[in-house]
């Protein structure tokens, strides 16, 4: 029950009359003839303490009869009912909270869930309840659906009840999207319904490091508004961010130091810091970072042939972001096989630009073994080559060689050149001679995939450009060489120019122009490498250096390296499918193994280097992006005055005071009656003799 005039209730305290007069004025039950009193002294009633309760009955009636009526003065109504009767519609509400790995901070986690939990108390039986919550992606923790299916009652506690079970990540932030997604989902839940209002509710730290691309070319809604309901943490925060994952050797072959930077958010208390790796003896780092500023700090390797390192920042409150994971330098030793008929001394062949293509690194070594496109090809030949480069027509049985090479898995480059235009019969091409293509000056690559792993390396804005890569001569290949290959790249002529057609487990990749100067500029182009890396690469995946990936990314995994199992950072084994490409479930930073018939290779992820950066976006930030936010004061007292029209429409159609009113005149009469009854006998009682 609630009261509309609440202050009426200081009325009550006139129930304290009936007992003050009942104590103070006692009538005497009876009378005693005497002659005169004139002479005698009169005596003051006894004191408070030494009297009793009289008329118990009446002093309830009447303590009764004034109670009914200071609660008829109060206005009494249910308040329950208050929604039912209403009549207006509720809002969509979406309370979207941060899970993302700057959350962990000090007590930020618990303080966003308090104030989730209190924007969901805020919310009305009718209104239209779900819980988002996002880090790198958006995830429903109670979505519109689920909720419509519960009982207006229901709704906030079972969301409320689902806030207490989350916890934070380590992933990244995307808020741009966050919003959106949340705005569309407020847009979806009021498709071909009554049009109203929709609010999100922001809980997050707000930190500087979040993404808001997406929110510039999305176009806010009118009717959705933005509760921010940022939650901060104490004090500054540092953290680590390794700049290079393969640095070049230094001088006399020893391998250069890391590059790290050390980043310092403004207002921080600390700004001395060391860096030192676990586990291994050795002088610390000292690096000096002012607040709000950040330096890039060398830190030697640890030595060779120990377990997977650790590099630890100390000195930090907050060790959420304070370690960079590397995994254990593992050698791999590769041996590419070319097929041609090429020297390796002669600069105007394959074979010379080929050999030079892998450098030697503290990861990997490749070497290149030649063999004359005739000679005999065995299995053990084959079977360990990541990728095999053919320049030439192998035999009969070099063919079915390579056929079973392809099926398990492997990676065959078909080059063709002047010498060798011929597609060799693998993976149903045709054998037939390929013509050349007439060109006046030369080409360019156009229409890129650069969404496939062989061209994945040059997708950055930097690297991108094919412009200067001139083709002095190339094949003209058609549909009929090759059919069912996708085309990943072709001439400004339209002309095919690479080619991929799977076969088995493996692939056959065309190049329909060679990389000596005689064709073309592409051996002596900067993307001559990446492209060669990535081609070794189709097969067994990416070499374990560990340093790249971050929490959320997807790991490649070739099917063929024979992988069957990761074992993650906290102990837990996934298991991996026969057809697997790719590893996503990399939900924490640390180091990851992966069982392959060859022995363990490890990778190692680590956090978003933008989670350190914890300073608070501007509220002008999301303004400018076009987000129409709430204000708070105004939409209190808005809430405060619908919620008061509302109290007074149901105190009105309920009237409890009526009743109350009625009830007391009732227990009036009552008391009248009682009190007359008993003056009437008392004195009957006095006038008997």
């Amino acid at each position: 029950m609630s009261f509309l005039a609440p202050l009426y209730a200081l009325g009550l305290l006139a129930v304290a009359a009936p007992i003050i007069f009942h104590l103070i004025r006692r009538r005497p039950k009876g009378e005693v003839p005497f002659s005169s009193v004139m002479f005698l002294t009169p005596s003051p009633p006894p004191p408070a303490s030494r009297r009793r309760f009289d008329q118990l009955l009446l002093l309830l009636l009447r303590a009764a009869a004034l109670i009914l009526l200071g609660l008829a003065f109060m206005r009494p109504f249910f308040r329950q009912d208050a929604a039912a009767d209403a009549g207006e519609p509720g809002g969509r509400v979406v309370v979207l909270i941060d899970t993302s790995a700057s959350m962990r901070r000090g007590d930020v986690w618990k303080r966003a869930v308090a104030s989730a939990d209190a924007a969901l108390a805020e919310c009305r039986p009718t209104d239209r309840v779900a819980v988002y919550a996002f880090d790198r992606t958006v995830r429903p923790v109670l979505g519109f659906a689920e909720a419509d299916r519960l009982e207006p009652h229901q709704r906030v506690a079972v969301a409320r009840d689902r806030l207490t079970q989350l916890t934070p990540t380590w992933g990244g932030t995307e808020l741009g999207r966050a919003l959106v997604d949340s705005a569309g989902a407020i847009l979806e839940a009021g498709a071909g319904g009554a049009l109203a209002r929709g609010k999100v509710v922001l809980v997050s730290d707000l930190q500087q490091g979040a993404r808001l691309i997406e929110l510039a070319g999305f176009e806010w809604p009118a009717e959705v508004t933005l509760d921010l309901r940022a939650v901060s943490g104490d004090g500054g925060n540092a953290g680590l961010a390794l700049l290079t994952d393969r640095p070049d050797p230094e001088p006399g072959g020893t391998a250069a130091p890391f590059r790290v930077r050390v980043t310092n958010s403004a207002g921080a208390n600390q700004e001395q810091f060391r860096l030192v790796w676990d586990g291994v003896n050795g002088p610390a780092v000292e690096a000096y970072v002012p607040p709000g500023e950040s330096r890039v700090v060398k830190v030697p390797r640890p030595p060779a042939g120990g377990p997977a390192p650790t590099l630890r920042l100390t000195g930090d409150a907050h060790a959420f972001d304070n370690a960079l994971y590397f995994a254990g330098a593992r050698r791999q030793e590769l041996t590419v096989l070319f097929l041609g008929a090429d020297a390796a001394s002669d600069p105007a062949g394959l074979l010379y630009f080929l050999e030079r293509a892998w450098g030697e690194t503290p990861e990997r070594v490749v070497r290149v073994v030649a063999r004359k496109p005739g000679d005999p090809l065995t299995w053990d030949d084959v079977r360990a080559a990541p990728l095999v480069v053919l320049a030439g027509s192998p035999s009969t049985e070099s063919t079915q060689v390579l056929d079973r090479y392809l099926r398990e898995g492997g990676v065959v480059l078909v080059v063709l050149t002047p010498a060798s235009p011929a597609l060799p019969a693998l993976a149903g091409a045709s054998d037939s001679a390929v013509e050349e293509a007439r060109a006046d000056r030369y080409a360019m690559l156009r229409d890129i995939t650069f969404d496939h792993p062989l061209f994945a390396p040059l997708s950055g804005p930097q690297f991108s450009d094919f412009t200067k890569v001139h083709f002095w001569k190339h094949r003209r290949l058609t549909d009929q060489h090759l059919p069912g290959a996708r085309v990943l790249a072709r001439f400004d002529d339209g002309a095919p120019a690479v080619l991929e057609k799977p076969h088995g487990k493996g692939r056959v990749v065309v190049l329909a122009s060679g990389w000596q100067p005689a064709d073309s500029q592409l051996a002596r182009s900067s993307k001559f490498v990446p492209l060669m890396t990535a081609l070794l690469e189709l097969r067994g995946g990416r070499a374990a250096t560990g340093v790249t990936y971050r929490v959320g990314d997807r790991v490649p995994v070739s099917a063929a390296s024979g992988a069957t199992t990761v074992h993650k950072p906290d102990g837990t084994a996934v298991a991996l499918s026969a057809d697997a490409n790719a590893f996503a479930d990399t939900d924490q930073p640390g180091v990851y193994v992966l069982d392959t018939p060859t022995g363990p290779q490890s990778f190692a992820v680590n956090l978003d280097p933008t989670e350190s950066l914890t300073a608070t976006v501007p509220v002008e930030t999301l303004e400018q992006l076009g987000c129409r936010l709430v204000n708070r004061e105004a939409e209190s007292r808005r809430t405060e005055a619908e919620r008061q029209q509302q109290n007074t429409e149901l105190e009105r159609n309920q009237a409890v005071w009526r009743v109350l009113l009625l009830v007391a005149i009732v227990v009036l009469l009552v008391e009248t009656g009682l009190a007359g009854w008993r003056t009437r006998s008392g004195r009957r009682e006095v006038a008997t003799p």
